[in-house]
């Protein structure tokens, strides 16, 4: 799309962390989660993703891929704005991941499972859901200048690498000057995009007799991967494209189809803090958007060291552990930004704390943050600690990691 050089990186990630862009070109090297609640409708005719000020272009081909093989966990470091085209399909994604060991992680996968139909339309596109036992795409592509193509497959790693993995971008002769000139196809060529002319021969041979209806559904199995996951459901698409497919992401979102992320256990986050009894102030992770924003749980209960000489008549959580916990899960948000699972994280700061309300045996801390600035090694972050929906706590951390 937009024709700068473009290096990327695949890294392994633990299980839980879901697919992440790391924009390594940039100040403080931000991460972007895939996710829907990144989704970016920026340039036509790809899929974009944005956290913050950082963008990353033209995903849907590496999410393909990514959902094809089953890698659900993965780092990709890239230094530019936008994902390499390669020959404008999905196979030399999955040649790179063959030729890595791809593993199997101790955490469950959970599906996302329909119990109804669900659908959206826009005007004569359609793009439908029905409850099945695996995944499955029907797809009709119908334009005015091509005869229709019809595919129907149901798919695992064998079929998408064989079926789906090698169509290629297409676009007509007449559409290459518009394109152009909306600022976009600057690095499309004819080894990278399959071009149709006006009397409907291509400028090189199909890969397939119905390449253009497989492109079609190796596209849309990247955008459904926006939520890390593929639906098991029947998908029957008609004449859909990213839009779409988009709509149809953000509607299962906002209907509370999609389960994001699985919580973060205690195992999994004493892998990554060092704190342990009765210094370990977290008990499970709920949500994070990495690089930026974390929440986590705490349980209060009875048993709980500092209440033998708190108050023991009357016991209230210390102020400054409510802070302590917040920063514990800022810690854990910073340390997994980085990749430094090594390091720990020193609480060096608090400013503008506030505490409205007493913290007591049996209630849940809700513990949010989010990063508000960073230059290594320091950080500060907003934190917010509530009692069901009752703010207890708040203020600004500042946590060195060394």
């Amino acid at each position: 799309m937009l024709g700068e050089p473009v290096t990327i990186t695949f890294k392994p990630a633990p299980a839980n962390h879901g697919i992440v862009f790391h924009r390594i070109d940039l100040p403080d090297e931000p991460l972007v989660q895939v996710c829907p609640d990144n989704y970016q409708a920026i340039m036509p005719r790809c899929t974009s993703l944005r956290a913050g000020g950082a963008v990353v272009n033209s995903v849907e081909h590496l999410l393909s891929a990514l959902a094809g093989m089953g890698v659900d966990n993965l780092q990709v470091d890239i230094d530019a704005p936008e994902c390499p085209a390669l020959d404008g399909s999905a196979l030399p994604y999955v040649q790179i991941l063959q030729q890595a060991e791809i593993v199997q992680q101790d955490a469950p996968r959970a599906p996302i499972e329909l119990t109804d139909p669900f659908a959206v339309y826009d005007e004569d596109k359609q793009l439908i859901l029905l409850p099945a036992d695996s995944f499955q795409i029907s797809f009709v592509y119908d334009h005015p200048k091509l005869p229709a193509q019809i595919e129907t497959l149901t798919m695992d790693p064998e079929t998408y690498v064989n079926e789906i993995a090698p169509a290629r971008t297409f676009c007509f002769a007449d559409e290459i000057e518009l394109l152009r000139g909306q600022g976009i196809g600057k690095g499309a060529s004819y080894d990278n995009v399959l071009v149709i002319e006006n009397d409907g021969s291509t400028s090189s041979d199909l890969r397939f007799a119905n390449e253009f209806v497989r492109h079609k559904m190796l596209d849309l199995i990247g955008d459904l991967y926006l939520v890390g996951k593929l639906p098991q459901a029947q998908v029957v698409a008609l004449k859909s494209g990213h839009a779409l497919h988009a709509q149809l992401v953000l509607s299962m979102a906002e209907k509370g189809l999609i389960q994001q992320q699985d919580p973060i256990e205690i195992m999994d986050i004493l892998n990554v803090l060092p704190h342990r009894y009765p210094m370990c102030m977290l008990d499970r992770i709920v949500e994070v958007e990495f690089g930026k924003r974390a929440v986590g749980i705490k349980n209060v209960s009875f048993n709980e060291p500092f209440f033998q000489g708190h108050f023991p008549e009357q016991p209230v959580m210390p102020g400054i552990l409510q802070m302590e916990a917040l920063a514990q899960l800022g810690a854990w948000l910073l340390i997994k930004k980085v990749g430094a699972e090594r390091q720990v994280g020193y609480f060096v700061s608090i400013k503008e704390a506030k505490f409205r309300r007493q913290v007591i045996p049996g209630d849940q801390l809700r513990l949010e943050v989010e990063i508000l600035r960073t230059r290594r090694p320091w950080a500060w972050l907003g934190g917010k600690a509530y009692v069901g929906d009752q703010l207890a706590a708040e203020g600004e951390l500042s946590i060195a990691l060394g």
